[in-house]
Parts: structure tokens; C-alpha cells; sequence
């Protein structure tokens, strides 16, 4: 099935979706804030193929969300951080955890997991213990 462009439309959620609609993209900013950076992270806590991978992170790259920054040079060997707009997209991801939590999580794991805040920052925390 075909996308349709939605470069035409006057509409906030439209440009939105035109960078991030696609659900790949969403998981890979929510890995970012998580820590993650390195494209086989991604692919290993994704299960994701490697074209498609790349695809979404050139999109989300192209789009100032992400930013690509070699780490090695031989081989060569990229991680993705955050940009300010990446960042700002937080504020997403934490409106969906929570929305999910209250329409499909167990009313006592809602209790135990606290807020989507809670949840980014337990994340972030513990990657930075691992490095």
C-alpha cells in the first residue's frame, strides 16, 4: 500500500505523521531517550531488518530528530543521538506510554510503573550505570 504525501496539508499532526507516522520511527526515538544509540542496539531490542532500520533512521536523521555522528573509522561506525527536536519529542512518547498504561496495562502494574516520566528517567538511568 501506497503512503499518501502529506506535505500539502496545513496541519501539525500531519507534518507529525508525515516524519513519525510510521511506527518504526516511534519505537527508534523511544529507544534513544531510552539510551540506545548504535544501530545494532537497535536492531537487537527492535527485531527490526537491517533495511528497514536504516531507512527509518535516515528519515528520522533527514527530518533533525536524530543526528548521525561516527564513532569509529575503521570500519566506519555511526550512533544516532538526539537533536533538541528528538528531545522534544518526549513529550510524545510519554503521552502514548501513559494513554497505553491506563487503556491496556494491569491496574496494579499501573501503580508499580508510576508515570511515563518515571519510566524514561528508570531507562535512562540505567543505561548510564551499563556505560
Amino acid at each position: 500500500m501506497r503512503r499518501k504525501c502529506l506535505d500539502d496539508q496545513d496541519c501539525p499532526v500531519a507534518c507529525t505523521m508525515q516524519v513519525v507516522g510510521e511506527w518504526w520511527s516511534i519505537l527508534i526515538v523511544r529507544d534513544c531517550l531510552r539510551g540506545l544509540t548504535r544501530f545494532d542496539q537497535f536492531q537487537k531490542n527492535l527485531a527490526i531488518s537491517p533495511n528497514m532500520l536504516a531507512r527509518r533512521l535516515q528519515t528520522l536523521v533527514d527530518a533533525g530528530l536524530l543526528e548521525r555522528r561516527q564513532y569509529r573509522q575503521h570500519p566506519p561506525r555511526y550512533e544516532y543521538l538526539l537533536t533538541e527536536r528528538g528531545r522534544d519529542f518526549r513529550i510524545v512518547i510519554a503521552a502514548m506510554y501513559d494513554w497505553g498504561l491506563r487503556n491496556f496495562g494491569d491496574p496494579v502494574q499501573q501503580l508499580r510503573q508510576g508515570s511515563a516520566d518515571d519510566y524514561l528517567q528508570e531507562r535512562i538511568q540505567e543505561q548510564n550505570e551499563e556505560t
